[in-house]
């Protein structure tokens, strides 16, 4: 059995695509299959792929019409043979000991169902621009997680029996999909994050402005369904819930402060 699936969709990321597929093949772990869904790109990231996949066997190619990151994922995930599942974006850039230290973290925390890590602000250049500091015990993530999501969505490596049991990503949710997920994953099993920082995340400024927005909404979204499906405090949900919604009326410009 395979024991590590890494899980990557791509729509149009020509630019950074060739440095996240590298980091990934070099890892220091190298039992894996990587399964990248190909989200109706029209740009020249196919022909990347296409080069990837004759030269590298662990490569499983998934070609579909746009739909959207979660269905793109949705689909990958469903074609993995791994016991485990690590995603990773498109644009971001993993740490060359990334698989290996997760894999044998989750080996030795069988309670343990998401494991993310610490991680580096890059610009749209790969310069580093900043430090994404998060809490590493599963008690204060969850104690934390109606505030913000507290993981990086491309550092996740999550046990996928968990990830069966709750159901994938909701389709609903085509923006903070990884967000909504944790929220359900944490009422039943530990999440957590290593100290050690194993991937760059990309910061794009020009495609922040409406994203942005979109995200927070499904955010906000995902807050109400944990105080009302969950059984999250309601109380502290509320009070989160009315912030964000202030938080939308912030203009964009002095929210990429936090990135320069």
């Amino acid at each position: 059995m395979i024991p590590i699936s890494v899980v990557m969709a791509v729509h149009n990321d020509e630019r950074y695509l060739t440095a996240a597929i590298r980091s990934i093949l070099d890892q220091t772990w190298r039992d894996f299959e990587f399964l990248i869904v190909n989200d109706g790109s029209t740009d020249g990231s196919d022909d990347i792929l296409q080069e990837f996949a004759r030269k590298d066997p662990r490569i499983i190619l998934v070609k579909q019409d746009h739909l959207g990151l979660t269905a793109a994922l949705n689909v990958g995930c469903r074609r993995a043979r791994g016991g485990y599942m690590a995603r990773m974006d498109s644009d971001d850039i993993a740490a060359p000991d990334r698989l290996e230290k997760q894999y044998h973290y989750l080996e030795a925390h069988p309670m343990v169902a998401v494991c993310g890590a610490q991680g580096w602000f890059i610009n749209a250049n790969g310069r580093t621009i900043g430090e994404k500091n998060l809490p590493c015990a599963a008690e204060d993530i969850r104690r934390r997680l109606l505030f913000n999501n507290q993981c990086i969505h491309s550092s996740l490596f999550i046990r996928k029996s968990a990830f069966a049991e709750a159901g994938g990503y909701d389709a609903h949710f085509r923006k903070s999909q990884d967000y909504e997920l944790l929220l359900r994953l944490a009422t039943k099993y530990d999440v957590v994050n290593l100290p050690e920082r194993l991937v760059y995340w990309r910061v794009r400024s020009t495609s922040l402005s409406w994203q942005s927005k979109a995200q927070e909404w499904y955010a906000i979204l995902a807050r109400w369904r944990a105080i009302t499906r969950y059984g999250y405090p309601k109380l502290r949900g509320l009070l989160q819930i009315g912030l964000r919604l202030g938080w939308l009326t912030v203009p964009q410009r002095w929210k990429m402060r936090r990135y320069t």
